[in-house]
């Protein structure tokens, strides 16, 4: 063992209990080998065991694994005379340290003397408990008196609290923590009672936005109830609109006495900024307010602000004043809260009322719409039949308010609605001045239903003549033009006149006869009035029948094109024909044009129309060309609402169809579709003319005064109208008109083409004036497409023997007679 280089502890038995312990290694140095041997001493190992023990009676023994007791703190006491004892051993590993064996440490201790002091306790325990338990009672009952009068304080507060009685306040001075509770608990009950108010003043604002009401009841609602929320004097409301007004209205309520005011004040574009950036709740003193705050200045010594603010926009302002104003961060926070729920409030408000305007009010003029024409004029016809008196229902629709739209554009066409609405509502103002104002309810209302079609109601007549008044007056008013830039128009209406009850006791049917009047006005050439007759609604229904059979009658092939011939004026031969449109109605027979056309223009079929006549008279013209006829040129009329950007592709699309040549198709225009087509009319003429189409203006001469729309269309023919052709022989001022017409035409390099030539005696004159080309009864009906190919082969050339007359065009016709149509039409319809 010693070898290892370790050190070996040993003990040996001794007597008395005290052995020996020794301490043993093997040591070398400087090439001298030996073993150190040396005794501990029991000193230093035992001395101080008897400190360690709890008693005197204890014994300590410390033995080795062979139980060879080598230490014993009680060597006097015989082992077997010890009697009963309480012991403990525990083991001691040396191995780590030393090469030994275990040592075991055993402590024991007789039980009389470790049961002693429970024995003397349990005699005193008793007693002890027994006065302990009555010391306990005395002092719990003296605290149960000091503390049930309080917690009876703050149980009834409790109660009070919760039955929401916020008045009342626990009263405790019993100088110690019940006292300082109470306290806490005053001040909790004030803190809930504000709170209280002010969630029963955002619920009713809740309440308030729920019920869709209008900015007035937020404002009485806010006047009512901050007071209640926020401790302060008087509150404000300032209402900000968004219509570029500085002016805004601010309402102010005194607390404490409930009076009420409003007044304008000035709220500049820095004030707004400011109240938009600046923070939730705004602190101001007392010294130089802003001067918007001046309604609120009065007795004030401090103001706080809270801007309304929602979606980045300002909508108000809420202040709240006082002498003294001390607010805690809750009642800013309940304030703040409050202005939050106005802010949306009034949004909301503000947004239903805009609803409200757009289902109720026209957006363009700023007139009742449609839908509330109905609820006024239902009202309107109730009140009157409970007073028995007279209500006159005017339908008014405008003149060709569509030539506008497509000339001038639909801004001109918008601002011509609002200038239309200003004249209606005058007439209607001029109407209240005659029956004063405290006859409010007879006052005649304007509304607009949709389009260029107006209403009137006239409430409380007292003679249907007033009715046929404030028509003529409606007229009057548009009297004077109305200007457009550097254009200035002539606007005309059509008026339609139904009196409840005689010409319908319900809304509909008052409505419906009076848009039937109006037709009527209309159909003897607009710019007036008519009142309803029974004999309308019969006339309405045919037109309604016809407008339906109209629609299908495309489908049905119904249409046919029959052709008038134009003669040279020269030499009498045929040079051309015109296209003219009739309708072969089942029922009704051959229609001409003047009655259907206008119905066409109306509901928009006039486009397809006319795209149909046109590539029917491109086939036509191309087959006679291919039978072997002389080619002449063919010319179609064109409504306005045909002289679009799209005609130039349409009538290439439609010549590369047919085969026809550009230069044989012609394109007749009106002056009013000319004068009404100056915004982008000139662009397409150009196109269809650098196509090598041929083009005229039809019917010139009437309905207006001004040429110069001749200079800025590509023209090559100008048509005299038959009104002035019809008279030439024995109205001097008819033949000076034509003369003059004729001469303005060739200085302008245009060729001229005189209607409704009918007698020998036209011919004649206007061969003596010049006029180039000739067209009328004197030389054919329209016709067929069958009998116009006659015609052409038996007049394509001058009469033999040079230049024609008067009574060999005679002959010539009359030759070719048996091959024209026999129509009773107009020379041209």
């Amino acid at each position: 063992m010693l070898r290892s280089g370790r050190a070996v502890l040993r003990a040996e038995h001794g007597e008395q209990g005290q052995g020996r312990v020794f301490l043993l290694r093997r040591m070398e140095a400087g090439g001298v080998r030996g073993t150190l041997l040396g005794e501990l001493s029991p000193g230093y190992l035992w001395g101080t065991l008897d400190l360690a023990l709890s008693s005197p009676t204890a014994r300590l023994t410390v033995s080795d694994d062979s139980s060879h007791i080598f230490f014993d703190s009680a060597p006097e006491l015989p082992a077997d005379e010890a009697g009963a004892v309480l012991a403990a051993h525990a083991s001691v590993e040396l191995g780590d340290a030393f090469i030994a064996p275990t040592w075991t440490v055993t402590l024991a201790e007789p039980i009389d003397e470790v049961l002693g002091p429970m024995v003397e306790f349990t005699r005193t325990f008793a007693f002890i408990v027994v006065s302990s338990i009555l010391a306990v009672l005395l002092l719990s009952m003296h605290q149960i008196r000091r503390s049930l009068r309080p917690l009876e304080e703050l149980q009834q507060g409790t109660r009070r609290l919760a039955r929401r009685d916020f008045a009342g306040r626990v009263s405790v001075a019993s100088g110690d923590e019940f006292e300082e509770l109470a306290e806490s608990f005053n001040t909790m009950a004030q803190r809930l009672e504000r709170q209280f108010h002010a969630l029963d003043g955002a619920a009713e604002l809740d309440r308030t936005v729920l019920a869709a009401t209008d900015v007035e009841t937020i404002v009485d609602t806010v006047l009512d109830r901050a007071g209640g929320i926020f401790p302060c004097d008087a509150v404000g409301i300032t209402l900000v609109t968004h219509e570029g007004s500085k002016s805004q209205v601010t309402f102010v309520q005194e607390r404490h006495t409930g009076d009420r005011r409003s007044a304008r004040v000035d709220l500049r574009s820095g004030d707004v900024q400011a109240l938009l950036g600046g923070p939730d709740v705004v602190r101001l003193g007392p010294a130089a307010p802003p001067a918007w705050l001046e309604p609120l200045a009065t007795g004030a010594n401090g103001f706080i602000v809270l801007p309304l603010r929602y979606q980045g926009q300002l909508s108000g302002v809420i202040t709240l004043t006082g002498r003294a104003l001390a607010p805690d961060d809750d009642d800013l926070l309940q304030a703040r809260r409050l202005a939050d729920q106005v802010a949306v409030a009034l949004a909301n408000a503000r947004m239903l009322h805009q609803v409200r305007t757009l289902a109720y009010v026209d957006s363009l003029t700023g007139l009742p719409n449609r839908l509330s024409y109905k609820e006024r004029l239902a009202a309107a016809l109730d009140a009157a039949g409970r007073a028995r008196q007279l209500v006159a229902v005017f339908f008014i629709d405008l003149d060709h308010f569509s030539r506008i739209n497509d000339t001038l554009g639909h801004e001109a066409g918008d601002q011509l609605l609002q200038e239309v609405a200003t004249r209606l509502r005058s007439c209607c103002r001029e109407r209240e001045d005659e029956v004063g104002p405290a006859s409010a309810l007879l006052i005649p209302e304007v509304a607009r239903l949709g389009g260029d079609e107006f209403t009137v109601i006239m409430p409380g007549l007292a003679d249907a003549q007033d009715a046929a008044k404030l028509a003529r007056r409606m007229l009057s008013s548009f009297a004077h033009p109305v200007r457009f830039g550097t254009h200035e128009l002539f606007v005309n209406a059509s008026i339609g006149i139904a009196v409840y009850p005689s010409d319908g006791e319900d809304l509909e049917t008052l409505l419906m006869h009076a848009d039937t009047a109006m037709y009527k006005a209309k159909e003897q050439g607009g710019s007036s009035y008519q009142s309803y007759s029974r004999a309308m609604s019969a006339t309405a229904l045919q037109r309604l029948t016809l407008e339906n059979d109209l629609r299908r009658a495309l489908e049905r092939q119904e249409f046919a094109v029959h052709y008038q011939p134009i003669m040279d004026a020269r030499d009498g031969r045929v040079i051309g024909a015109e296209a003219l449109l009739r309708w072969q109605h089942p029922e009704l027979g051959l229609l001409l044009p003047l009655e259907f056309i206008p119905l066409a223009e109306e509901n928009g079929l006039i486009v397809p129309m006319g795209e149909w006549i046109l590539e029917r008279a491109c086939i036509q013209n191309h087959d006679w060309q291919a039978a072997g006829l002389p080619p002449i040129r063919v010319s179609v009329n064109l409504s306005c609402r045909q002289l679009t950007r799209t005609l130039p592709d349409t009538v290439a699309r439609l010549l590369r169809e047919s085969g026809l040549a550009p230069n044989y198709l012609g394109l007749e225009l009106t002056e009013s579709v000319l004068v009404n087509h100056q915004k982008g009319g000139p662009d397409t003429m150009h196109a269809l003319r650098a196509m090598g189409l041929h083009l005229s203006v039809d019917d010139f001469g009437t309905g207006y005064s001004s040429f110069a729309y001749l200079k800025h269309f590509p023209l090559d023919t100008l048509k005299i109208d038959r009104t002035f052709v019809r008279d030439i022989a024995s109205d001097p001022d008819d033949a000076a008109i034509t003369t003059a017409i004729i001469a303005m035409g060739h200085a302008l390099g245009l060729r001229v083409t005189a209607e409704g030539v009918e007698t020998e005696a036209h011919v004649a004159l206007l061969q003596a004036q010049g006029c180039d080309e000739l067209q009328g009864y004197h030389f054919g009906r329209p016709m067929e497409a069958r009998a116009f190919a006659d015609f052409l082969a038996a007049n394509a050339q001058p009469p033999a023997g040079g230049r024609w007359s008067a009574g060999r065009v005679g002959q010539r016709v009359a030759r070719s007679a048996g091959s024209r149509s026999r129509s009773s039409q107009p020379s041209k319809s």
